[in-house]
């Protein structure tokens, strides 16, 4: 592969509107986990692997999150552990901001992204998807988008106990490419409720992926093709299914959903630290 280049994209401009029961006041992206705020897992999982480029994609209403990575002390000061960390952040890479003045989608606040990124590898990471033991995961997936030159998207096994913190979405059919990897046969759409597993050991993909700098163009045509409702990347994911490929790969780790009130207490349960 001749372009190694990569930038992590985080789009965080969702309304978040399930997590109102937790903290009305304090954006998902922002909820502690072990004394940081859950977003700095994310960019931490990009600076692991070695990507130094990062665009967080945000609305006006979350400038919290802005002031937070360029040092405002009195949001600092509320994450005693990030506090550690966010300064070896912002010397170890670039944290750019961009923002989506309407929440009309995942797939949508990726490409707001496409002029800063230019024409680098593109890895996307939802910051509501935790994955613990932290960092490891993007590291996980670039390798194998590396190796096999395909793009990749992260699966992890829903249980009876995690797949109650789990939204309906992810569904795939896969078929076993070698140990972990898998190709994605197909991407089921989003369902109500929660996720239920169809048989034990049942893998989803997770919002966690790594494309090539097509992703753009997938994205420009699937949105051509969906003029109505949230615009998400399972359309741009099902076509490049289609036409070029996709892989999955299984972490070894836990991915929790914090964008709900189960999964996030389910967070805090494994990572050992008192609920809010």
């Amino acid at each position: 592969m001749k372009d190694v280049s990569f930038s992590l994209l985080i789009p965080a401009a969702g309304l978040g509107t399930r997590m109102l029961s937790i903290d009305k006041d304090v954006p998902k992206e922002m909820l502690p986990v072990n004394g940081k705020p859950a977003i700095q897992y994310t960019v931490e999982e990009g600076v692991d692997a070695g990507i130094r480029r990062i665009v967080i994609v945000i609305n006006h209403s979350k400038n919290i999150i802005k002031d937070y990575f360029e040092g405002d002390e009195k949001v600092i000061s509320s994450y005693p552990a990030g506090s550690l960390g966010i300064k070896r952040l912002r010397a170890e890479c670039d944290i750019r901001f961009a923002y989506q003045n309407e929440p009309t989608g995942e797939s949508d606040a990726v490409y707001i992204a496409k002029n800063i990124v230019g024409r680098d590898n593109v890895a996307v990471m939802y910051p509501d998807n935790i994955y613990l033991p932290s960092p490891g995961a993007l590291g996980s997936l670039k390798r194998v988008f590396i190796e096999k030159n395909i793009d990749v998207v992260a699966l992890m096994e829903v249980t009876a106990v995690n797949s109650k913190g789990i939204g309906n979405a992810g569904r795939v059919d896969l078929s076993v490419v070698s140990d972990d990897i898998y190709r994605i046969e197909r991407f089921h759409p989003k369902g109500e409720g929660v996720f239920v597993p169809r048989f034990e050991g049942e893998l989803r993909t997770c919002g966690i992926a790594i494309s090539g700098p097509d992703i753009f163009e997938y994205i420009e045509r699937a949105r051509r093709l969906h003029n109505d409702g949230e615009f998400t990347d399972v359309p741009v994911r099902s076509l490049m299914q289609k036409e070029k490929g996709l892989l999955g790969c299984r972490l070894p780790g836990m991915v929790f959903d914090i964008g709900n009130p189960t999964g996030y207490k389910q967070c805090l349960d494994y990572a050992g630290n008192d609920r809010p």
